[in-house]
């Protein structure tokens, strides 16, 4: 059986490296997998600096835009994190069981403490116990995912079977599954992932002006060739990468296109693409914005459903480890 589990941090709008990255992948999936549960990692999102005034509508922000990007209720479980206690419950019990070692050496908690010194605490080292009691919590064993979370699906599986060794078979290994569209870069420095601030980013609620803007700025590299090679040309290789994964179109076909074009040209042909695209997401978006008790029906129902499936697991772990 395949069972799928992901969740995106709602520590701002949701850009198109998120949408490549992550739920694009989400969508195709739902379809296919057994069990499919969604996330918006609301705990995981207070581990960096935030604002409690404006955190449930940034929760709330993300679940329309996961609604909107095509996460179908009928078939996906749509969550949040802190509503399903379960998550907590089994990260405390791994605690137990996992080294301080094997948290001191993964990148994120040093990142993250460069990013906001002042916000050094225990949640920040632990944000990668909580994040495999997230995904073990419903035996899920495929998580798409970004590569910078790899260490992360690495620790999980440690920590799974080293449970499954102290108290018994309990816990599935767990495979990642990376996409094309896993390492979207920056539109103003290639060597840096997507991220929602400035013009680095394409939100996906961005107005078709802010995105042709943004994209007429994106940098490009030397020479004037619109060829994918991700080592000697790593700007316009994302951009190709952005159009290719947008339009459909591969990347051989559009190297042909724009064979002896100027990247003036490319550039406002994919300012079109990413505008036509985003406009079906923006209409759903501001449909299910105008309807929040549906959304709310949504949110509860899936999260009901998920702590039965959370219950069961928990009830499991705590019989072989004497708790219950």
């Amino acid at each position: 059986m395949i069972k799928v589990f992901s969740g995106i941090r709602p520590s701002g709008k949701l850009h198109l490296g998120n949408y490549l990255g992550a739920i694009k992948n989400w969508i195709e999936l739902q379809n296919t997998a057994d069990q499919a549960i969604f996330a918006v990692v609301d705990y995981h999102g207070i581990t960096t600096p935030f604002d409690p005034k404006k955190y449930h509508e940034q929760v709330m922000d993300i679940v329309l835009d996961y609604l909107a990007a095509g996460v179908n209720p009928e078939k996906a479980l749509l969550i949040r994190q802190s509503k399903v206690p379960q998550h907590t419950e089994l990260a405390w019990i791994f605690n137990t069981i996992t080294p301080v070692s094997w948290l001191d050496r993964l990148p994120t908690y040093k990142e993250q403490l460069a990013k906001s010194p002042k916000y050094n605490h225990i949640g920040l080292l632990d944000y990668p116990v909580l994040m495999a009691a997230d995904i073990l919590i419903y035996k899920s064993n495929l998580v798409p995912v970004g590569e910078d979370q790899m260490p992360h699906i690495d620790l999980t599986n440690e920590i799974g079977r080293k449970f499954n060794s102290m108290f018994g078979d309990t816990f599935p290994a767990v495979k990642a599954q990376l996409t094309e569209g896993a390492r979207i870069m920056s539109l103003q420095d290639a060597s840096k992932k997507m991220s929602k601030t400035g013009d680095e980013g394409i939100a996906l609620s961005d107005s078709p002006d802010d995105i042709r803007k943004k994209i007429k700025k994106a940098v490009t590299d030397s020479g004037k060739y619109i060829l994918f090679n991700q080592e000697e040309k790593p700007a316009i290789s994302n951009l190709i990468t952005i159009y290719h994964l947008l339009s459909g179109k591969d990347i051989k076909q559009i190297e042909t296109i724009y064979e002896g074009r100027s990247y003036a040209d490319f550039k406002s042909d994919l300012a079109e693409v990413v505008v036509n695209f985003l406009k079906p997401f923006q209409a759903k978006y501001a449909e299910l914005k105008n309807d929040p008790e549906y959304v709310l029906s949504v949110l509860t129902k899936s999260e009901e459903r998920a702590k039965v499936l959370a219950s069961s697991t928990l009830k499991e772990v705590k019989e072989k480890m004497g708790l219950e």
